[in-house]
């Protein structure tokens, strides 16, 4: 099974822009680029794989303010937004990785264990 990515909005301004490494989704980016040869049904369906839905659970409020406290126990308390600490408790509760270009991202996971990948 090929990794599944979580992608904070770093990562996606970069990658419209195409700034993203050359590595990163090149088979979906050209899949996407060519609409007018896909019926609508089609384009829905690829959109559905390249963006699937994972929900926000109820308890991943608790589980940022948990990261939260074990940066401020290392003094990195001020390093990750609220947004940034949601976006890893939730890649992290359906084993996603976060793909990036945040160094907050690095540092949660320093606390967390998860899997980052910074874009280049």
């Amino acid at each position: 099974m090929s990794e599944l990515y979580l992608a904070d909005t770093s990562a996606l301004i970069r990658f419209s822009r195409g700034q993203a490494g050359a590595n990163l989704g090149r088979g979906r980016q050209r899949g996407a680029r060519r609409p007018a040869s896909r019926c609508a049904h089609d384009m829905d369906r690829l959109l559905r794989e390249t963006f699937p839905y994972y929900p926000i659970r109820e308890a991943a409020w608790e589980d940022a303010a948990e990261v939260q406290y074990q940066l401020a126990a290392r003094g990195w308390h001020q390093c990750a937004s609220p947004v940034d600490l949601l976006v890893s408790v939730t890649a992290a509760h359906h084993k996603l990785t976060v793909l990036h270009q945040d160094t907050d991202f690095e540092t949660i996971a320093q606390i967390t264990g998860q899997p980052v990948r910074r874009i280049a």
